[in-house]
């Protein structure tokens, strides 16, 4: 696949997951501007595993900047896999402490 067609699919995911959370979010918000996390725990987290996945997609994304080649290699998609889960495993880890 081609970078820039992977970097259309990339932000094209971003736009979808980001418009679909705002439309639910404005849904279940209150008066407040609150969400209730006991109801919606399932959904809050099914939303956090899509935006796992396009944290996958934009390191993919990004480890192909220093590649000069025209097309997404496995080294790239590698280096993505890694990146993100170097930022998973610190993010768990301030959580933790």
């Amino acid at each position: 696949m081609k970078k820039k067609h992977f970097t259309i699919i990339t932000y094209t995911y971003y736009l979808v997951v980001i418009v679909i959370f705002v439309l639910y979010a404005s849904q279940v918000m209150d008066e407040n501007w609150m969400i209730d996390f006991q109801d919606q725990k399932y959904n809050l987290v099914l939303f956090g595993g899509l935006f796992f996945i396009a944290l996958i997609l934009t390191a993919i994304d990004g480890a192909g900047v220093r590649d000069k080649s025209n097309k997404v290699t496995i080294n790239m998609i590698y280096g993505g896999l890694s990146l993100a889960t170097f930022f998973l495993v610190w993010r768990l880890l301030m959580g933790i402490f």
